[in-house]
This record gives structure tokens, C-alpha cells and sequence, in this order.
């Protein structure tokens, strides 16, 4: 047997201020989206921004309906406008916030979003920034997609 040990690694910042200026604004539109979800069963808005590599933001909040599995995820929502709108695009970074957690942390992509963004991150060039927030709390930045799904499902698994 063989024992082995996953990290994860991100960096943390106290107060929106510190992040670079886009990452910032990122951060705010996701918030703006998540007042617009329609999450009436849950009760748990989520937004998520995107930002594009030539500048561009885009934003999507939950939409759940009351068939529970035809409801979508905020990050799915905007991810997969873009990839339907913009499919040559780069995504530089992926802004991620719910402001009615209880949490004092973040609160994280699901498994099905992560996989998500972690197919989008492998077919693009270059790595999708993530930044999870914590309304009047910190914020976490992660370097890469991969970082939140090590172990992601990839294509050549489906290959023999």
C-alpha cells in the first residue's frame, strides 16, 4: 500500500482592496449576480463572474426550479455562456460568491461545477484563475482550476 498526500494550495487575502484591481471588480459583479438568483427553494443565492482575456466580465447566478436537478448552478450558467457565445475566448479567472453563507469561509464550487471548470481550464491555453469570496470576509485565490479538482475526470480516461 501506498500512502499519498494531496495539497492544496491558494492564496488568502483579508480584504477585497488587496486584490488587483479586475479581480476586484470580478469579485463585486459576482456579488451583483448573486442578488439576482432565483433560488426560491434553497434560499442560498450564488453568483459567479467571469473574466475573459481581452477584458470582457461576464455574470450568472442559480436558477433552480422546483424539478431540483433541472436547476443550474451559477458557475455552470455563465460558463456555459460563454462557451456557447465565445467559444474561442480564454477565461482568465473565475469570480465565485454566495452572500447568505454562514460560513467564515468561502463557499466553494460543486463536484459537477468543478469538473466544469476544470474541462473548460483543459481545452483552453493556460490556466483559469479562481476566486472564491466571502461577503465581509476573505477571499481565496487559486492559481488553477485543477487546484480545487486534482483528481478531475479527463478524456483520456474514457479511452483505452
Amino acid at each position: 500500500m501506498k500512502t499519498r498526500t494531496i495539497t492544496l494550495s491558494y492564496e488568502e487575502f483579508e480584504h477585497t482592496g488587496e486584490l488587483e484591481p479586475s479581480f476586484a471588480l470580478l469579485v463585486e459583479k459576482a456579488a451583483e449576480a448573486a442578488a439576482k438568483s432565483y433560488s426560491p427553494y434553497s434560499r442560498f443565492p450564488v453568483g459567479a463572474a467571469l473574466l475573459l482575456d481581452d477584458g470582457r466580465i461576464f455574470s450568472g447566478n442559480n436558477q433552480e426550479n422546483l424539478s431540483y436537478p433541472a436547476g443550474t448552478c451559477a458557475e455552470r450558467t455563465v460558463l456555459n455562456f460563454v462557451k456557447a457565445n465565445f467559444p474561442e475566448s480564454r477565461i482568465a479567472a473565475l469570480a465565485v460568491t454566495a452572500p447568505g453563507s454562514t460560513s467564515a469561509h468561502p463557499v466553494t464550487p460543486c463536484g459537477i461545477c468543478r469538473q466544469v471548470i476544470t474541462e473548460m481550464e483543459s481545452l483552453q491555453t493556460g490556466p483559469i484563475r479562481i476566486l472564491l469570496h466571502k461577503i465581509n470576509g476573505p477571499t481565496y485565490l487559486f492559481e488553477s482550476a485543477r487546484a480545487l479538482l486534482p483528481l478531475a475526470f479527463e478524456e483520456a480516461k474514457l479511452r483505452k
